[in-house]
């Protein structure tokens, strides 16, 4: 049944002309950024007399992918605002309650539904990065763990913008909650907290991978965060599936 619900996500990601116009939107900035990075890189070896584009790989990561993921914070929840919301809004949330489907397939169905929607974004360009190993020695390597970091962040940014989807009929209502909850989490870190609060904040441990170091707890951070604000999602619809059966 995930399998079914994941397939009619995606199907309905690609009859959306808002879909394909952030998609769109979002290639187009990260492009921009890209090519404005490599000129950045080229006139800076241009002005040191360096032949070689050597430290070609970590300019890209500091340089692209971490203000990619700032990128990405701020689509994911646009993109996944509707993923609940906008089913309750348009009154078809009934039918997903009153239908045969576990609430937990149809919570994971729309979660890989949106997270492969954005992988395929973010996929578009790794390859465009890659094009660069024709004309220079690329780490790979380094590049792979951040963008397994940039991934794994997105899966965290989806899940807690799937939640507060769950919480509310209003699509922008639950954009703007998990913009706001995911700029605070990414800011506990970047104002020099410590402890509990710096640990959970996705910025400490995305910078592992950024610096192309693969942790495993920084796998398991994102990997069990996300699997816990799936958990309460999915708690809080049943919960509301309950009431809603009790007051029939």
């Amino acid at each position: 049944m995930i399998n079914t619900i994941t397939m009619h996500e995606l199907r309905l990601y690609m009859r959306s002309p808002f879909a394909w116009i952030a998609a769109a939107a979002l290639q187009l900035i990260l492009g921009w950024l890209f090519l404005s990075t490599t000129e950045q890189f080229t006139t800076l070896q241009n002005t040191a007399a360096h032949h070689p584009l050597s430290g070609l790989s970590n300019f890209l990561v500091v340089q692209f992918l971490a203000p990619a993921s700032v990128v990405m914070m701020l689509a994911t929840p646009l993109l996944c605002m509707n993923l609940i919301a906008g089913e309750k809004q348009a009154g078809r949330y009934a039918l997903f309650a009153g239908a045969p489907i576990k609430t937990s397939d149809l919570v994971l169905g729309k979660f890989i539904a949106a997270v492969l929607i954005q992988g395929a974004i973010v996929a578009i360009c790794m390859g465009t990065m890659l094009i660069l190993s024709w004309f220079t020695q690329l780490d790979v390597r380094h590049l792979f763990n951040a963008f397994l970091g940039l991934f794994l962040f997105i899966a965290l940014a989806t899940s807690i913008s799937l939640f507060f989807s769950c919480l509310t009929k209003m699509p922008a209502m639950a954009a703007f909650a998990s913009f706001t909850t995911l700029l605070l989490l990414w800011m506990a870190a970047s104002s020099g907290a410590s402890g509990v609060l710096g640990w959970l904040s996705p910025s400490t441990h995305l910078k592992s991978f950024m610096q192309g170091i693969f942790d495993s707890r920084d796998l398991l951070y994102f990997l069990c965060t996300s699997a816990i604000v799936l958990t309460i999602s999915i708690w809080h619809l049943n919960k509301i599936n309950c009431f809603r059966a009790q007051t029939q």
